[in-house]
């Protein structure tokens, strides 16, 4: 072989390996684990990564188990976490860059204590703390948690008593804790009013608590803010109004770049059923009003949403919200999707037994994404509405809907096309003017898996687990971006 036609090979075979690795790494990749078997009593949680490796915790019974796969999601060792008791309850859990920290109730000798153990990247026990001794305790409350922003504050509460709310912070880098409060809300009740609680990286908390009032025949809504931190000798309660107009689904975040509490969310006046609006409240972290803005829909939104008989403009229904992204400026991205589930009863009749009877069957739809970008003063900037439909029955919807995975330059929005066995994953990409582009990324022919975008988790600036439950089987997927 001359000289002349080695090169050539030589070259075509550089600028083939080039174009080859060019086009993976601007892709996606996905690596699965291997099955893992799972039964009706097994429980599961993807704690996150650390150093590379995904962590993830299975409860079987009154064993706490934690797994780690490395680099290739090959599940290369398995830890059992031992407590001062087999019977515990797990409140929550926190991940960061080097540990994660479980946090606990246990009874011993009659009292019941929350405590907070830190372990390694291997799952070693590094420190423990005792965070609160409740004494004795016949009913314990359901507690939700909320972690800070830089995931160093966590903060539990819980309605007790009927009418108090007990909050508690703990500091993840001291391993102490922060503070503790019961607050009485006066006239509260669970079914009248939904509460919502945020937490900034000082370890404040913000408390809303959605009420209404009738006056002269109308009613009218606003929020009781109960604000309470380190330092305090009780809590500042203010009431933010929102005039006539009522609160169809409100989310709350604390901004913490530019020190400013937001409430958002959708606002309905006459009908209950039919969002007619959108509402944005800025608030000062002392819980003073700084700005508000209440905006109708436009008569596109609709449309789009509701379908191009609609007429009038009066209100979509069946939407929520999923979540809120800050912009660096203040403003702020409202991401919200269309979704219903029916119960319907079907009748059956046994030809052999004569026994007719009937049973429910549940349909979920998790239809139209829709995302509205406001400026930092609450103005419109743009809205855009992503077109899916996703159909499922009896597995409540826990294979639909989305995953929001974000990148600085832009977002991506995974699903699955359609609720089966096999089924194509797409993804719209949302860039910061609001044009999308929609993309399928894979497919899951032949591979086994069946992905729950609800459950995923952002582990890193490009990759994402996703766990997979298919004919009694779990795996791990990672999709790397």
């Amino acid at each position: 072989m001359s000289k002349k036609v080695t090169f050539m090979i030589m070259k075509w075979i550089a600028t083939f390996l080039f174009i080859f690795s060019y086009s993976f790494g601007f892709g996606q990749k996905l690596i699965v684990s291997d099955e893992i078997p799972l039964r009706s009593e097994i429980k599961y949680d993807i704690l996150g990564e650390i150093k590379g490796n995904a962590l993830m915790m299975s409860t079987i019974g009154l064993k706490y188990e934690v797994a780690g796969f490395d680099e290739t999601m090959r599940n290369t060792w398995t830890k059992e976490l031992n407590f001062e008791k087999k019977q515990i309850s797990i409140l929550g859990y926190n991940v960061r860059e080097n540990d994660f920290t479980l946090i606990y109730q246990v009874r011993q000798q009659g009292e019941t204590y929350i405590r907070a153990n830190r372990y390694d990247s291997s799952a070693n026990l590094k420190d423990t703390c005792t965070l609160l001794n409740m004494g004795f305790v016949v009913f314990f409350p359901d507690y939700e948690m909320v972690l800070s922003e830089d995931k160093n504050k966590v903060l539990f509460y819980a309605i007790d008593n009927g009418n108090e709310l007990h909050a508690f912070v703990l500091d993840n880098q001291s391993m102490r804790l922060l503070w503790e409060k019961r607050i009485v809300i006066d006239n509260y009740s669970n079914f009248e009013n939904p509460i919502s609680v945020s937490i900034d990286n000082e370890g404040n908390m913000y408390s809303f608590i959605q009420e209404s009032v009738f006056k002269q025949r109308r009613e009218e809504g606003h929020f009781r803010l109960i604000i309470y931190g380190k330092g305090q000798s009780g809590p500042r309660i203010s009431t933010i109004r929102l005039g006539e107009k009522i609160v169809y689904d409100a989310r709350f975040i604390f901004d913490n770049l530019n020190k400013t509490l937001i409430a958002a969310g959708f606002y309905y006046n006459r009908n209950p059923e039919k969002a007619e609006g959108y509402f944005l409240v800025n608030l000062s972290p002392e819980g003073n009003l700084e700005k508000s803005k209440l905006q109708p829909f436009n008569d596109r939104f609709v449309s789009d949403l509701e379908g191009k008989d609609s007429r009038n403009n009066r209100g979509v229904m069946n939407i929520g919200i999923s979540d809120l992204l800050l912009r660096k400026d203040g403003g702020l991205l409202i991401i919200g999707e269309e979704s219903q589930d029916m119960e319907r009863r079907i009748s059956n009749l046994n030809r052999m037994m004569y026994d007719n009877f009937s049973r429910s069957i549940v349909d979920y739809y998790y239809n139209d994404i829709f995302i509205i970008a406001l400026n930092p003063g609450g103005e419109f900037h743009w809205q855009s509405v992503l077109y899916k439909k996703q159909y499922s029955q009896d597995d409540m919807g826990a294979f639909s809907s989305f995953f929001i995975f974000r990148t600085p330059e832009k977002l991506h929005l995974l699903f699955n096309d359609e609720i089966k066995y096999e089924n194509t994953v797409s993804e719209y990409l949302l860039r910061g003017d609001g044009k999308s582009e929609r993309k399928s990324i894979l497919s899951t022919e032949n591979q086994k898996i069946r992905l729950r975008f609800k459950d995923a988790l952002q582990v890193s600036a490009n990759r994402v687990i996703i766990p997979s439950e298919r004919r009694g089987r779990l795996r791990l997927a990672r999709l790397e971006f």
